[in-house]
């Protein structure tokens, strides 16, 4: 665990499925019971997802957690299937209003059933990945919405993500992580 990592990215790196989604402090998914030992959160202020009375009762969100000492949790397991990625071709880069982009991916081998409002996984030949929106299906063909400023996708752009640059796609997901 590297310092300042909170508990569910170390469980996470470290193969441990636990549940969470937003991964912000927001959605309580990752509340988990603190059995032993100590944390903090970041500035010392309660995350959204939790109120005193929770956290006097040893609850605390995975997600926000910084270890102060050695811990002993208990959590729900997260069931993990395993994700499978398909071959996808980049053929549109389109800016949308309010500085999103849209993000044409083709699949070749087959379609994605999946519809708008559900996320998908886009990862690229150097293992970097970014979980998109869906905001369009036609057929093989995804059209995924990202911001210009967040995420991997700046950086991506940066490097030369072009059209019919290789990609891999997996989904669809229910949430945006």
């Amino acid at each position: 665990m590297s310092a300042g990592e909170n508990v569910l990215a170390a469980a996470l790196a470290a193969g441990i499925p636990l549940p969470h989604s937003c991964r912000a402090g927001r959605c309580a998914t990752c509340k988990a019971r603190l059995l032993s030992g100590e944390i903090a959160y970041p500035d010392d202020k309660l995350p959204p997802g939790i109120v005193a009375s929770e956290a006097a009762r040893g609850e605390v969100l995975l997600c926000q957690a910084r270890p102060r000492s050695d811990l002993s949790i208990e959590s729900r397991r997260a069931s993990l299937r395993p994700t499978v990625f398909s071959e996808a071709e980049l053929v549109l880069l389109d800016p949308l209003p309010l500085g999103g982009i849209r993000v044409r991916a083709r699949l070749l081998d087959g379609a994605l059933a999946a519809r708008p409002g559900q996320f998908a996984d886009l990862r690229n030949a150097a293992g970097d990945l970014e979980r998109l929106a869906i905001i369009d299906v036609h057929g093989a063909e995804l059209d995924l919405e990202a911001l210009a400023d967040g995420g991997n996708l700046r950086a991506w752009l940066d490097s030369g993500l072009a059209i019919g640059v290789r990609l891999w796609l997996a989904g669809p997901f229910d949430r945006p992580r």
